[in-house]
């Protein structure tokens, strides 16, 4: 067997790893650069909390709602700030295990099976390459087109500047923004506020689509590497070992790569798993807060507004369940391949060694969301229901 190559990495990947926390794989510790990144988002989220808040108690009902709304994206965002600076060590020990041991070993075998394993790489590259692409075109749409609505209220009505249609983030600002020197100043506060808001999930989103990515390739080759042991072994003549021994090898070390893998999405789990639950409590309140807000206030563009930002965190949390599912769907796809492995016609102790894999395949492979929730699609249908329930209760109690 020979030595295991480095992964390289493409520009792309590098890009998903480094735009979260500028990634340094060196030490567990922050870098001066991720210190004063992190530094500067809490400080802006922390000062934007108590303006929003401050907001919440001196405003009137229907801009107090909102503003309560935005106090609660603060909260979250506070939360996930810390959390993203917990996942540093947890993702720099995934990607050294990306780096160092994916693809695990290198076998000789025909080059059909070659390019196979290098079209799953290829195939899930691009995929995640789609998928974050389409993310950033979202949030580059929604973040201008979300600034375009409070100043097209301000242009096209006859609304007062600085009231709740004319505001990106409805909060309290030291100064008279009816005047439209201080409104100004106040607009671009708020336009900084949004940007760092999306900057901090945005990053999230990318070093975690790039893990989960890498995750489900190598199950998907560890698949092909079982069901096509046969080939593989018989391809190999590099040793003089019987084929009953070279079968035997084989399927040890594809013991060993799925326990790395496993070991991978428990730091994956720990890593993201809480960032995700926040994901989920944070969409499905802001949904119900927001929706019921737009009813509320009944302005057209304080709903356009809420429609753009509700869209953008749906398609996050969107991601993160489709990820999980995919998950499942490539853990089982090893199941499957190992009963296509033509075990019936191999010596016992290979299908002895091959019955130890299928039933660790048995047992489902999930991302867990907080230890709580298992993320998969089935899940992000739950919120929709749950947050369409939560609008109407809401309404009912206004009703009285």
């Amino acid at each position: 067997m020979q030595e295991p190559e480095r992964f390289i990495l493409t520009p792309f990947q590098k890009f998903c790893i480094r735009w979260s926390v500028f990634f340094d794989s060196s030490s567990d510790r922050l870098s001066r650069t991720e210190t004063v990144l992190r530094t500067v988002q809490f400080s802006t989220i922390m000062i934007t909390s108590g303006m929003t808040m401050t907001s919440v108690l001196i405003a009137d009902n229907k801009k107090a709602l909102e503003s309560f709304t935005y106090f609660v994206i603060c909260v979250f965002m506070l939360a996930i700030i810390t959390f993203a600076i917990r996942t540093k060590r947890f993702n720099r020990t995934m990607l050294l295990m990306v780096v160092d041991e994916f693809p695990g070993y290198n076998r000789p075998m025909p080059d059909v099976l070659k390019r196979k394993m290098a079209a799953i790489r290829t195939s899930h590259g691009d995929f995640t390459m789609k998928v974050i692409v389409s993310y950033l075109t979202l949030v580059l749409f929604e973040i201008p087109a979300t600034g375009m609505v409070p100043l097209a209220a301000a242009s096209l009505t006859d609304v007062k500047l600085g009231s709740q249609s004319t505001q990106m983030v409805v909060l309290w600002f030291p100064a008279d923004t009816s005047q439209v020197g201080m409104y100004a100043f106040s607009y671009v506060i708020q336009f900084l506020i949004v940007v760092t808001v999306k900057f901090i999930i945005t990053g999230i989103m990318c070093s975690f689509s790039f893990f989960v990515s890498q995750m489900i390739s190598e199950f998907q080759i560890l698949s092909a590497y079982v069901e096509h042991a046969v080939e593989i072994v018989e391809y190999d003549q590099s040793t003089d070992k019987t084929t009953e021994q070279k079968l035997l090898d084989h399927v040890k070390n594809c013991v060993m790569l799925h326990d790395r893998l496993i070991h991978f999405k428990d730091q994956l789990n720990e890593s993201y798993g809480y960032i995700i639950l926040l994901e989920l409590m944070f969409s499905t309140l802001y949904f119900c807060l927001s929706a019921f807000n737009m009813i509320f206030v009944g302005n057209r563009f304080v709903m356009v507004k809420g429609l753009l930002t509700l869209s953008n965190y749906l398609a996050e949390l969107f991601i993160f369940c489709m990820y999980g599912s995919m998950v499942e769907d490539a853990h089982m796809g090893l199941l499957r391949a190992s009963y296509s492995a033509a075990w019936y016609a191999q010596p016992v102790r290979f299908r002895q060694s091959l019955t130890m894999v299928m039933s660790r395949t048995q047992t489902p492979l999930q991302l867990t969301v907080g230890k709580v929730f298992i993320a998969n699609l089935p899940l992000f249908l739950s919120v929709l229901k749950v947050s369409y329930s939560g609008v109407n209760a809401l309404r009912a109690a206004n009703a009285k």
